[in-house]
């Protein structure tokens, strides 16, 4: 039976302990912010296993010290690509299935720590690498660093958990390895391809033990359940998944999601109340949820507005701590799925932004307002927008709920929003804006906006795939070249630094924070 090591913050740390000259260097800024900002203290007993591993990971240095050339032409993450992304090429059984997800979920579980920071540095040396030269092409004012890239590059900042790390998790149903149809967890294989099965998250080591526990329930339950499960929208059923958050302080809410087929309004208040009598008085009260919610949603992906989440039982949302601020998390409120690189990602924020007393933030794409809330203490205000309503009354209410009055929240799409404020920001003595959206990135309008705004001096865009679809945006924001209607004529913005945060351990993706600054000349 496949199980991971877990010994993966030993080499890191033991890197740093000692001191190992060139690497202990490149990662002494990431490892201190750490320390620093996210109150990361190693225990005795964790500083014993450190100088005990220390022998061992020397001896390891020497040896890759010699394979140098092979690393880096065999070892990358382009080569290390997950599961769903290709077909199966073999059948997924009981004996190898937790093997199937983990190269999944987590295809960097069986590498030490230092090597996959080491990949992710080296990815985002690829990506700003790549960006240089469309920049170039696209005649944007940029010139090489002594490295070749359009601008410095700090080493990757670690995350402090490296385990159990994930507060959020969206575990589906389909077909499992024995056949039933009622198997609760993550898929192995794309929809379209007939090997593709639902695998359960038992050894994953990003997955809390709660949620393990939550999804194990859950599947129990819905297998008692006289209701069918919901593969396809046309093909019937009512079960489709279950979203399970946490947070730091051990709150635990459950979000049950049901295709309403054409049950009546009775019927859907009848699952409703099982669901309590299970979770809250009968054998799921063991997993000791504070809060239980249910959404009939017909759609992929449904608002509140199109279908409203039903609380079921105990509280209407639970409260995770950032920084030492408080964020109230409801069913479908956005945060950082690693509490503790966030706070990391946000210090990185906060030190490349340089912001002070005088400085207006604009936080675009605010969602539930995280970034400017922990930014407010440090700049004289704060303005968010976002195109998500609910999101901007979340975002208003943590503002409440931690006292902070220089916050400002708008509801609506930035292109329609910022032109509205533009007269307001250029009273302003100094505007930075911070953009942190979907992988699907700006929609062109946006960029094109935030350019004909004079008034923002500094662009800080936080993108987890910066090499997708952010690309795009990161090129028009520089871009002199066009035709006709589309060429820019407003000042470009050029990257100036960048910073990658490692949010998840383990797997292929790095958070990069990129500063842009506004060409005055």
């Amino acid at each position: 039976m496949f199980r991971p090591r877990r010994n993966y913050f030993v080499p890191l740390y033991g890197l740093v302990l000692r001191g190992l000259k060139e690497q202990a260097n490149s990662f002494k800024r990431a490892c201190g912010t750490v320390a620093e900002t996210a109150k990361f203290p190693l225990t005795e007993e964790q500083l014993q296993f450190l100088e005990a591993d220390l022998q061992t990971y020397e001896k390891t240095q020497t040896e890759q010290s010699k394979k140098t050339v092979k690393l880096k032409s065999k070892l990358t993450i382009k080569s290390i690509k997950p599961e769903r992304n290709a077909p199966l090429a073999e059948p997924v059984t009981f004996e190898n299935q937790h093997q199937h997800l983990a190269n999944v979920i987590t295809p960097f579980c069986e590498m030490p720590y230092f090597k996959q920071i080491r990949l992710k540095e080296e990815q985002m040396k690829r990506v700003l690498n790549f960006l240089g030269k469309r920049l170039r092409d696209a005649k944007a004012p940029v010139e090489k660093t002594i490295m070749g890239l359009p601008c410095p590059l700090e080493p990757t900042r670690p995350s402090p958990n490296l385990l159990d790390y994930r507060n959020k998790d969206e575990f589906g149903i389909h077909f499992g390895v024995d056949g039933n149809p009622k198997t609760v967890g993550f898929f192995v294989g794309k929809p379209t391809d007939p090997k593709m099965v639902c695998v359960p998250p038992t050894y994953l080591i990003n997955t809390r033990d709660s949620h393990k526990q939550i999804a194990k329930s859950f599947q129990k339950y819905i297998r008692q359940s006289p209701y069918d499960a919901c593969h396809r929208f046309d093909t019937g059923g009512t079960w489709r998944n279950i979203l399970v958050r946490s947070t730091q302080g051990g709150e635990k809410m459950g979000v049950v999601y049901i295709h309403p087929q054409n049950m009546p309004r009775d019927e859907i208040k009848e699952i409703m109340a099982d669901l309590k009598r299970y979770y809250f008085e009968g054998e799921g009260s063991e997993c000791e949820l504070d809060s239980l919610y249910l959404q009939a949603c017909k759609n992929t992906r449904c608002t509140r507005e199109q279908a409203p989440y039903h609380l079921i039982h105990g509280k209407n949302y639970i409260t995770e701590t950032c920084l030492d601020l408080s964020f109230q998390i409801s069913p479908d409120s956005f945060f950082q799925i690693n509490t503790r690189g966030a706070e990391v990602l946000y210090s990185a924020v906060r030190e490349i932004a340089e912001v002070s007393p005088i400085t207006t933030l604009l936080d675009i794409c605010c969602g539930t307002g995280s970034i400017s809330l922990v930014m407010s203490p440090h700049v004289r205000g704060t303005v968010g927008i976002d195109m998500v309503t609910e999101a901007v009354e979340d975002a208003r209410n943590n503002a409440t709920l931690n006292n902070l009055a220089n916050t400002q929240f708008f509801a609506g799409k930035a292109e329609k929003v910022l032109p509205k404020l533009a007269q307001d920001l250029k009273d302003c003595t100094e505007v930075v804006a911070i953009v942190n959206p979907a992988r699907s990135g700006l929609h062109q309008n946006v960029i094109r906006t935030i350019r004909q705004c004079e008034a923002i001096t500094k662009l800080i865009y936080i993108s987890c795939k910066p090499e997708g679809y952010a690309m795009e945006n990161f090129v028009k924001l520089g871009s002199l070249k066009g035709k006709g209607k589309y060429k820019e004529n407003t000042a470009p913005f050029v990257p100036k630094y960048a910073v990658p945060v490692d949010m998840f351990p383990h797997t292929n993706h790095t958070e990069l924070v990129l500063l842009f600054e506004r060409v005055q000349s």
